[in-house]
């Protein structure tokens, strides 16, 4: 097994036991992120993201690491995260697919790619299934969660 291979598992293993600090320390200060709900995190804000989702996950979430590969300069993830989205209660289960760039051991790019009107079908209900495909309530969706994020941000004294 590749060393980056383990610290991607190490970074699921971290996330499913809500180890914010060792999350961030597999990400490089200039880390890049994007997924279809924050599509342009850069630096702090990276490892600031998830610790505002772990702060905030379902104590009955689970992560589970379905396959990992790593190079040296490359990396992939497949993993599935279970848990029910506070704002409604409704039980979501999202495939996501990572892709990981590495330098120095750090991971200077990661993209998670999952698709986001599947997720709203599931946390928000009946909206989400006849309106989750839409421009409109994808845009309210990253908007919203890049709000939270902005304040998160502030107020734990973490700069992006």
């Amino acid at each position: 097994m590749h060393p980056n291979e383990a610290k991607i598992r190490d970074f699921y293993k971290s996330f499913g036991s809500r180890n914010s600090a060792s999350i961030a320390d597999f990400y490089s200060q200039d880390a890049e992120f994007s997924d279809p709900v924050f599509p342009k995190l850069k630096g702090g804000a990276v490892p600031g993201m998830w610790s505002m989702l772990l702060e905030r996950m379902d104590p009955n979430a689970s992560i589970e690491l379905v396959e990992a590969n790593a190079s040296a300069e490359t990396g992939t993830a497949y993993w599935v995260a279970t848990y029910l989205f506070s704002k409604t209660g409704r039980k979501v289960q999202n495939h996501i697919r990572s892709e990981f760039q590495f330098k120095n051991g750090k991971v200077v790019k990661q993209k998670d790619r999952f698709p986001l009107w599947k997720w709203t079908r599931m946390a928000l209900g009946t909206p989400g299934v006849l309106l989750g495909w839409s421009p409109l309530v994808q845009g309210k969706v990253r908007s919203e969660a890049a709000r939270n994020l902005e304040h998160y941000l502030k107020k734990k004294g973490i700069t992006a």
